[in-house]
């Protein structure tokens, strides 16, 4: 059964009528933002990589067309793009699983990626034909990434994505990727990706990247599945084993966590030590789970930014989390737009 919400893609924009989107700045923290050209389907965000000059914000659509056909199944797809830019980016959706459950992620992709330079008629002999793309030609064309030595095929790789932790970064180390694929002019199955979820919660991200500005980069996605397959258990442990006091501390202490937000890099951590080390010593880290978890009497989690955590799965975002699942802490929400202003606020 896929537990994906409109996994198919047939569901009316109108059902959420979303442009809402999550942006992952190069080398800042993550923003959200609603774009009035992503129209981004119902139960999925759109999500994409920005760089000036270099990483563009792509439009994103319903996909309708029958000719050339643009839907695996149904009535419809779903349409990414840039025009004469570069993009890296998807959609991502956030789903309730059993943990432990082992799951698959698969979908269904195909690009048209054409370019028009009159100064090269012979190297770009069809500009602005949507049955051709560059490199692939007419047909339908598939490669894993790193099979091909032709730039233009290149040009498009496609990979499906799963955070077993239920993150919203799709560049942390916590995303386990399948092998990445160049397809074209023609609906192929990205290499399907298989996790065991580590939380009540998995993220799926769908992404495209291209390499070169062409006129016309066109990803379509159609029937993402998310499944379960199995089921995995933690190693059993030999010996005597006195779980009823793991994880108990040797002496009741006052515990301050600093928890920082998905995306975030070594300058927010070196702000929280610069800030609180000598006086305080506060602890530092990006795991929810290990900022709530311990049998202690008194623990305090300053929560950096949590909007960027989302808004979880039952809409109650970050705070949602720790009432559920660690209950009894403090929780402080703080905002900072840059390293130097949660170094202020935490002095």
């Amino acid at each position: 059964m896929n537990i994906l919400r409109n996994g198919d893609f047939e569901a009316d924009w109108s059902e959420e009528s979303s442009h809402h989107c999550l942006i992952f700045p190069v080398g800042n923290l993550p923003f959200e933002q609603d774009i009035g050209n992503i129209f981004s389907p119902p139960g999925w965000t759109t999500w994409f990589r920005h760089e000036d000059g270099n990483w563009s914000q792509p439009e994103c659509r319903d996909a309708r067309s029958s000719s050339p056909k643009r839907m695996h199944g149904g009535q419809k797809g779903f349409l990414l793009f840039t025009f004469s830019r570069k993009h890296d980016g998807g959609l991502m959706q956030t789903v309730q699983v059993t943990p432990g459950a082992q799951l698959r992620f698969s979908a269904w992709a195909h690009a048209w990626s054409n370019h028009k330079d009159p100064s090269q008629p012979i190297k770009f002999p069809h500009p602005d034909n949507p049955r051709w793309s560059e490199g692939a030609g007419f047909d339908p064309f598939f490669a894993l990434e790193g099979s091909s030595d032709d730039d233009d095929v290149k040009n498009f790789t496609f990979w499906v994505g799963i955070d077993p932790r239920g993150g919203t970064d799709p560049f942390a180390t916590a995303v386990v990727w399948g092998p990445g694929a160049h397809i074209y002019n023609g609906f192929h199955e990205v290499p399907a990706v298989e996790a065991s979820a580590q939380s009540d919660r998995v993220t799926v991200f769908l992404r495209s990247r291209t390499l070169w500005p062409f006129k016309h980069n066109d990803a379509y996605w159609d029937d993402a599945s998310l499944v379960t397959v199995g089921e995995s258990s933690p190693d059993p442990i030999e010996g005597p084993q006195d779980t009823a006091e793991r994880g108990k501390p040797r002496e009741q202490y006052e515990r301050v966590y600093v928890l920082l937000p998905p995306g975030s890099n070594k300058a927010w951590a070196k702000a929280v030590v610069d800030a609180t080390w000598e006086e305080h010593g506060y602890t530092v880290g990006g795991s929810a789970d290990d900022a709530g978890i311990g049998d202690l009497d008194h623990r305090k989690v300053i929560a950096v930014n949590p909007q960027l955590w989302g808004p979880g799965a039952d809409g109650s975002g970050l705070k949602g989390f720790f009432d559920t699942h660690y209950p009894g802490l403090e929780y402080i929400p703080i905002t900072a737009s840059t390293p130097a202003e949660l170094a202020q606020a935490l002095a």
